[in-house]
């Protein structure tokens, strides 16, 4: 109780103890409280500005990881191509049974696989690798559109490598109506893209074309052309086409150096209609050096049709070119020098190939007033060689005598013949013998007169 002087004074109600301390550690709590809760304000303050800061300096090496996560590694789908096929046989009469070929490519260029290691600097890899990766082709189905496949697809084909290729073939029945038709190819490849390709089969259909003009040339050539000698040859260049060739160009030129044009090798003409020709003719002149066989002359002709597209052929023709032997007689000589007439003798006359060519069969006939072997046969004669013909004789008169040899023998261009004229000198025969015996009757006086004038004498005085 409390007592106040001059008031009156009240008794107020006493406080457990154990109130009074919890209420003071309630208040000690409260201010704990208000306090950690400004303490934990600012802490958070500061928490979310170092993740602000954290995240704007990682921020550039993510960006740079996740392109590098997207460029370390790309990938183009294979895929597959038609490259070609064929209709067998190309056009089918209805009902008729046949087969489609589909000839399928791996396109290597575009079915590869890249991968970048390496540093990234300013965007770029330090080392990059592309490689081409194989096709693995699942299906192969030809979608009938009106003819009837015989032939189940082909499925799980297998791999295909860069750039190689692969035949499929499928058997068809046409329809029983005539028509163009276009079945479908289909080609499923995994982890790529498929490929539908039309084909087109032909049932027992006229298909009209271009008309197109057609140049065919024909010559007319010598039978033969030997080293040295000049020759003709004749071309005709006709239009069996169905429309006509405008600005006709030929140009001929020989592919032999000792060939060669003697007359224009270019030749021109506007236009040419359907049926009509040109002809020209074409001079050649050879040397000896001219090779033997068919020499070839090459024309090359340009024209255009009736669109304006241009049109080349080149067309071949050959120069036969054969040798021709030339027998002339280069020699006559006899053994002895001069013969005797009544004595026997030979008489040698040598024969030489100056032309281009052998001659073979050949003989030499002798006409003359000796007697004896009148043929000799000597066989063949090389060009730029010669060979001897042989006879044996008997002289009958002295002075000069003529003989007449005739040389026969053939060649690439046939038989040949040809005759030389030459004379035999034998010495005299008249006078000899009686010269000779009064020579001797001369002799043998002298050699008597002499024993009988000089020796005689001598051997009497000396008895």
């Amino acid at each position: 109780m409390y007592t106040l002087q001059g008031h009156e004074t009240h008794t107020s109600p006493e406080i457990p103890e154990e109130m009074a301390i919890h209420v003071e550690e309630k208040g000690q709590q409260g201010f704990r409280q208000r306090k950690g809760n400004t303490g934990t304000a600012a802490g958070r303050k500061r928490s979310l500005t170092r993740v602000f800061f954290t995240i704007v300096l990682l921020l550039p090496f993510i960006i740079i990881s996740s392109s590098a996560s997207d460029l370390g590694e790309s990938t183009t789908n294979p895929t597959v191509i038609i490259t070609n096929y064929e209709v067998t046989p190309a056009v089918l009469l209805p009902g008729d049974m046949g087969t489609i070929t589909l000839t399928i490519k791996n396109t290597a260029e575009s079915a590869s696989v890249k991968e970048n290691t390496g540093i990234v600097s300013g965007g770029t890899f330090a080392s990059t690798k592309s490689s081409d990766i194989n096709i693995f082709i699942e299906n192969v189905h030809l979608e009938e559109n009106g003819i009837e496949v015989l032939t189940g697809d082909f499925d799980r084909l297998g791999e295909l490598g860069p750039g190689q290729s692969v035949p499929v073939t499928f058997i068809i029945r046409a329809p029983s109506k005539n028509g163009i038709y276009f079945p479908e190819a289909w080609i499923d490849v995994k982890d790529g893209r498929s490929t539908r390709y039309p084909l087109t089969v032909n049932v027992n259909t006229d298909i009209s074309t271009q008309k197109k003009p057609s140049l065919s040339v024909t010559q007319e050539l010598p039978d033969r052309v030997a080293p040295g000698e000049d020759g003709t040859a004749t071309i005709i260049i006709e239009n069996t086409g169905l429309t006509r060739a405008s600005d006709i160009s030929l140009v001929a030129n020989s592919t032999v150096k000792s060939l060669v044009l003697t007359s224009s090798g270019r030749y021109y003409a506007e236009h040419l209609e359907p049926g009509e020709n040109m002809t020209f003719d074409m001079n050649i002149a050879t040397d000896k050096n001219t090779p033997l066989g068919i020499d070839p002359v090459v024309l090359s002709i340009t024209y255009h049709n009736p669109d304006g597209t241009p049109e080349k052929q080149t067309e071949i023709i050959g120069i036969p070119v054969k040798g021709r032997a030339e027998i002339a007689v280069s020699s006559v000589t006899t053994d002895p020098v001069r013969p005797i007439p009544g004595s026997p003798f030979t008489l040698i006359i040598r024969v030489e190939n100056t032309g281009t060519d052998q001659a073979s069969s050949v003989r030499a006939i002798l006409d003359s007033s000796f007697t004896g072997t009148k043929t000799a046969f000597i066989g063949s004669v090389d060009k730029d060689s010669d060979a001897p013909a042989i006879f044996y004789l008997q002289a009958t008169k002295d002075g000069s005598v003529p003989v007449n040899v005739t040389i026969s023998y053939t060649d690439d261009f046939g038989s040949h013949m040809v005759s030389e004229q030459a004379s035999v000198m034998t010495s005299p025969s008249s006078g000899l013998l009686p010269v000779a015996a009064a020579v001797l009757l001369v002799a043998i006086l002298a050699g008597a007169a002499y024993w009988y004038f000089r020796i005689r004498p001598g051997k009497a005085h000396a008895e």
